[in-house]
């Protein structure tokens, strides 16, 4: 049974490399790497490749990637890169162990790294967050809104009961005055 060559995290780094910048076709890739064509379509798909476009004039901007604008593109990109800065760390650990010395340099690296992209994550839930704020701030100004809208009601009555001299009871609720 023939052994089935399975690209490594550094090939597919590269297929990416060479794809984006345009140097290589998919069909180049795919002869190179004996992987298929649909195979590194679908990974640079899945994966949000910028995939450079031979037909495009050199002096023509390049059309704004998915990735670029769709937050969760740009997650699956993000969770994608850190599986496997956490693999390479683990294969550094692994090798640390194995050998009794760790490459400090190496492990600060994919560390620094993987800080990098929780707060590239971190940035692109900017939105999210804000509206969670905005959403918070919105309930505490209607909650506020309807205790100075009771307080209104209340003086009214008290005002009112002094005016006419007898106990008013407040018909309206507190929501709010029409």
């Amino acid at each position: 049974m023939p052994l089935r060559y399975v690209p490594s995290m550094r090939v597919r780094r590269r297929a990416r490399k060479v794809m984006e910048s345009g140097r290589v076709t998919p069909d180049d890739l795919a002869d190179l790497t004996g992987r298929s064509v649909k195979h590194w379509l679908d990974v640079a798909r899945v994966e949000g490749w910028r995939m450079a476009n031979a037909e495009r004039p050199p002096d023509e901007k390049a059309p704004e990637s998915p990735a670029e604008t769709d937050p969760e593109a740009l997650e699956k990109r993000l969770v994608a890169l850190s599986d496997e800065l956490v693999s390479e760390l683990e294969a550094a650990v692994g090798e640390g162990r194995a050998s009794g010395t760790y490459d400090k340099g190496r492990i600060d690296a994919l560390s620094a790294m993987l800080r990098m992209v929780e707060k590239i994550g971190e940035m692109t839930r900017v939105p999210e967050r804000a509206a969670e704020r905005q959403k918070k701030s919105d309930e505490e100004l209607a909650a506020a809104l309807a205790l100075v809208d009771a307080r209104i009601v209340e003086l009214a009555c008290e005002l009112a009961a002094t005016m006419g001299g007898g106990e008013v009871e407040p018909t309206d609720s507190g929501e709010g005055a029409g």
